[in-house]
């Protein structure tokens, strides 16, 4: 391909050589420079093109190349870390966060370790602690995980987590209070402790392999059967105890103050369903009263009624008598207007002969 070009680029240089050869025979030698000069130009500019083509080209080949390998890295450093894989000898060896909680596993298993505490006294949620030696490099302030030495089957037990509140040098006995606070069966099993209780500094980290390896028996002796299937798996998801357990508390607490407050609403609904009784009660009574006068209402609205109706009638009955006399009145003006112009006729007559008056219509 590079080849092709150069021999097409050659051809094109010759090509304008010859045109302003030619052209120098009737155009002014300056303008057959200039046509050369922008020929030599474009044939530059064609083959830069070409080249910046052909570079974009192996660059983006060269990315994709790239991408493709830095997909196949992520992919092998993603297995790296998960699950492992085959080892410059070909041995499979465990991913990165396994080998991490692995490293934690033996940090925890060097950590310190305080066993044979006789507990002198429970007081209060107060526990004197009498250790084994003096030198136990526990200070104020220190937290520690307390477990019963007593095997589990006896009865021996998480103990909890505790703090030490009062250390005194050269004195194997420690005073040690709860770090978190303790429920009412945790409190009552705090008091009965009898010792003697191995202290951790920091929290035994979940180890699969020791569940696995216990028999189906043991196993239910130690475990609920919810979890029975799932700790007997050597590749189950380990479990941070110390997370655990402080998230438990948060949860007992928000649990706790969730009831109170369920609690305070139900006593207030209670309440406002007494209330809401007592004047369902008073309405109802209320409209037992209103339901009496409606009906007085409505009897006394009938006989209103009738009584109007009656005015009614006796109103008509009147206005057609007033109707009746009226007309009798007018008759009996009429006749006597009628009477009095007879009279007058006559005094008229007798009078003198005058004519007679007209005597209106009856």
């Amino acid at each position: 391909m590079a080849l092709v070009l150069e021999i097409l680029l050659g051809v094109m240089i010759l090509a304008s050589l010859v045109i302003a050869y030619f052209s120098a025979r009737t155009w002014p030698i300056y303008q057959a420079v200039l046509v050369a000069f922008v020929f030599l130009a474009i044939v530059a500019f064609f083959y830069l093109g070409a080249r910046t083509l052909a570079t974009h080209k192996a660059w983006g080949e060269l990315v994709k190349q790239k991408q493709q390998d830095l997909q196949g890295i992520e992919q092998q450093t993603k297995q790296i870390l998960e699950t492992g894989g085959p080892d410059a000898n070909g041995k499979q060896v465990n991913g990165v966060r396994q080998m991490r909680k692995q490293l934690a596993k033996l940090a925890t298993d060097r950590g310190g370790v305080l066993t044979d505490g006789e507990i002198a006294g429970v007081k209060d949620g107060t526990v004197q602690l009498k250790l084994k030696s003096p030198d136990h490099g526990l200070q104020a302030n220190s937290v520690v995980f307390a477990f019963d030495q007593t095997p589990f089957e006896q009865g021996g037990r998480y103990a909890g987590e505790f703090k030490v509140t009062a250390v005194t040098e050269g004195n194997p006995e420690i005073q040690l209070t709860p770090n978190l606070p303790l429920t009412e069966a945790q409190t009552q099993r705090l008091a009965a402790a009898k010792g003697p209780w191995t202290l951790y500094v920091t929290m035994p980290i979940d180890d699969a392999a020791v569940f696995a390896a216990l028999d189906d028996p043991t196993r239910a002796a130690l475990l609920p059967a919810a979890s029975l299937n799932e700790f007997a798996k050597p590749d189950r998801r380990l479990y941070d105890y110390e997370t655990f357990f402080h998230d438990s508390y948060v949860q007992r607490a928000l649990l706790a103050d969730a009831i109170t407050k369920t609690s305070s609403n139900l006593a207030r609904t209670e309440a406002a369903t007494k209330e809401a009784n007592v004047e369902i009660g008073y309405r109802t009574t209320e409209k037992g009263n209103l339901t009496a006068d409606l009906d007085k209402f409505r009897y006394e609205a009938k006989a209103i009624a009738a009584y109007e109706k009656a005015l009614t009638k006796q109103y008509q009955d009147l206005r057609e008598r007033l109707k009746s006399t009226y007309l009798a009145a007018r008759q009996q003006a009429a006749a006597l207007v009628r009477s009095q112009f007879q009279a007058a006729e006559e005094i008229n007559r007798r009078a003198g002969g005058l004519e007679p008056a007209q005597l209106p219509a009856p």
